[in-house]
């Protein structure tokens, strides 16, 4: 995509002066929803019994020792869930019966020697002996996404209840501003880190999700004007090296559990520059903030269902108010749709990562009538290769395919070219198992070491014993999607290395008429094994050359076929959460061949 900010002449545009700003300068008044507000204040009223979480030294360094991520994670961010429990609350109610415990949190927080989790403790400029950080007096402090994160808070709770923290001591809110310049302003004004772009890396949802939270900090606690100009171009360079790279269609290469700190956080950059210029900088009409807005559409299937390819999970909650105000300003009708489905959930955004979503959707009352959510049934994103049909208009009624091209270095990559998923009903039937619990290993030259990062446990084929390789250079080629049918097909024979001996191997995926089929053509340099791979979270029951799947579904394939179902136990916390139980299944279909075509099809 164009430089959108360089396109538009945005450089320089000054920020509004301290004083003059205003957060959701484009509402008017900031008046907090009461019912939401109701649960926001349970959860501050269990808050001020609880204890605030001790983080021991040795808890962060088990990252070094033994790769994991997990236990010092927990309590650190308990710490800010409480933080913005307590801030809201004692902001809304304002009889100070939350005060002196929020002051507590915040002490703890602001006491910590660094932000940076363990796992990113690289950003640190003084980084070297992993496992203990290297941050303390006037030192630099490196800029990562929790840090961001953590001082949005801050600056958040500053604003919130500057008044009420005073009364126990000035001292509290004199260190929060004094800490936030050190840690966030004065980094991000004087020093350059990978997730800028400014290296010509490309980079990912670190981007907008780190400016998203530093461009809140700067409106909130910055007082000097040449500071909060300088701030804000930096932003919007920064802003522009993320979206060049970005696919015209808009599509998000890191799927749709990402979206939201990717997607969605460069729209809370656009509403906050909207606030920080006074509206003098405004891109809501420009047509590819509306297309990076509608992939949340595309990869929707049904409720919290959503396209799972590479690092994500098979639910996905985002934050229907947001969605519903990027509808408007942008006019799309579907956004509009879809986030009042969000929305009408009962369940709301209160996530201690997106500081300015929260509040403006504490803003926003829930929806209290079921929407109709009726979405296109046939889509394709050309810059990702990926395709989604579904059966119905109503996304829960069914089939509903997904089917992926691309290349296998994306961000948050799993070697998966070609890969598919059925739903039914908005109900899982063929799966992409997605990722499992973050460690040392997820991020490290060992990632594919990792079963759920290999084609194998995916819906694709092992030939001659090869799976699909990792890089850029592994990829669908001659990819053709038609318009008419919706059916996608593909070259995949550059997926895999040239041991697997590969001459073509074109996959094909079409669902018509409550049908889906899958066929494979192969020619091989000489005859080998191929096994073809089928993903499900159900047990599976053969008969003769059929498969009773999930949702009522039966798979038929080709009877020369030998089939063989094979049960394991995922042994991952993440995995059990979101396939509700410890054990998957692995369809294998095996047949030796030189050359041949195969169908596979799946109808309810």
């Amino acid at each position: 995509m164009d430089r959108i900010f360089e396109k538009h002449g945005l450089y320089g545009t000054p920020a509004l002066p301290y004083d003059d700003f205003h957060l959701a300068s484009d509402v008017g008044k900031i008046t907090l929803d009461p019912e939401k507000m109701k649960t926001v204040t349970e959860k501050a009223e269990r808050a001020l019994t609880q204890d605030i979480p001790f983080l021991p030294l040795s808890l962060y360094r088990e990252f070094s020792i033994n790769g994991n991520r997990e236990n010092f994670q927990r309590l650190y961010f308990i710490r800010r869930d409480m933080l913005i429990a307590l801030m809201y609350a004692e902001s809304y109610e304002g009889k100070g019966r939350f005060t002196e415990k929020l002051a507590d949190v915040i002490w703890a927080i602001l006491e910590e020697s660094t932000w940076l989790l363990p796992a990113h403790s690289y950003l640190n400029p003084l980084y070297g002996e992993p496992g203990v950080p290297k941050v303390f007096g006037d030192r630099m402090h490196g800029i990562a996404l929790f840090g961001a994160t953590t001082s949005a808070d801050l600056a958040m709770a500053y604003y919130l209840c500057h008044d009420a923290l005073d009364t126990i001591s000035p001292a509290i809110c004199e260190k929060i501003l004094w800490t936030l310049d050190k840690r966030l302003v004065t980094p991000f004004l004087v020093s350059d880190f990978w997730w800028t772009g400014n290296s010509r890396r490309i980079v990912n949802n670190w981007n907008p999700w780190i400016i998203s939270n530093a461009l809140l900090v700067m409106g909130l606690t910055v007082r000097d004007s040449y500071r909060r100009d300088a701030f804000l171009t930096r932003a919007m360079r920064y802003l522009d090296n993320w979206i060049m790279n970005y696919p015209e269609d808009g599509g998000c290469d890191e799927g749709p559990g990402y979206f939201g700190a990717a997607g969605a956080s460069f729209f809370d950059c656009l509403e906050l520059i909207y606030d920080l210029t006074g509206g003098r900088a405004s891109l809501y009409d420009d047509p590819a903030v509306r297309k990076i807005g509608e992939y949340a559409v595309v990869v929707n299937i049904n409720g919290d269902r959503a396209v799972n390819f590479a690092d994500n999970d098979p639910f996905c909650h985002m934050d229907g108010a947001l969605l519903r105000r990027w509808g408007e300003k942008c006019g799309s009708e579907s956004l509009c749709s879809l986030g009042d489905g969000y929305s009408y959930t009962g369940a709301f955004f209160f996530n201690q990562s997106h500081m300015y979503r929260v509040l403006r959707n504490l803003m926003t009352p829930a929806v209290k009538t079921k929407p109709e959510c009726h979405v296109r049934t046939k889509a394709y994103l050309s810059g990702l290769g990926v395709m989604t049909a579904r059966e119905s208009s109503d996304s829960a009624v069914g089939m509903f395919l997904a089917m992926k091209g691309g290349h296998n270095d994306e961000s948050h990559n799993h070697n998966d070219i070609g890969n598919f998923i059925i739903y039914r009903n908005g109900n899982p039937v063929v799966i992409d198992t997605g990722v499992g619990t973050y460690t040392r290993q997820t991020f490290s030259p060992d990632r594919y070491k990792l079963w759920f990062m290999q084609s194998s446990y995916h819906n694709l084929p092992d030939i001659g014993g090869v799976a699909e390789r990792q890089g850029r250079n592994f990829r669908a080629s001659d990819e053709k999607y038609n318009e008419e049918t919706g059916e996608l097909s593909e070259e995949l024979r550059g997926a895999y290395p040239e041991e697997a001996g590969i001459i073509s191997y074109v996959r094909s995926g079409v669902l018509s008429g409550g049908t889906v089929t899958v066929t494979d053509t192969l020619s091989l340099d000489s005859e080998k094994e191929v096994d073809f791979h089928i993903m499900t979270c159900a047990a599976p029951t053969v008969n003769g050359n059929s498969v009773a799947l999930p949702e009522g579904v039966t798979m038929t394939f080709d009877p020369s076929l030998a089939i063989e179902v094979e049960e394991f136990p995922v042994n991952d916390d993440r995995m059990k959460r979101n396939w509700k139980g410890e054990t998957l299944w692995r369809i294998h279909l095996r047949k030796r061949v030189k050359e041949g075509k195969f169908t596979l099809t799946f109808t309810s």
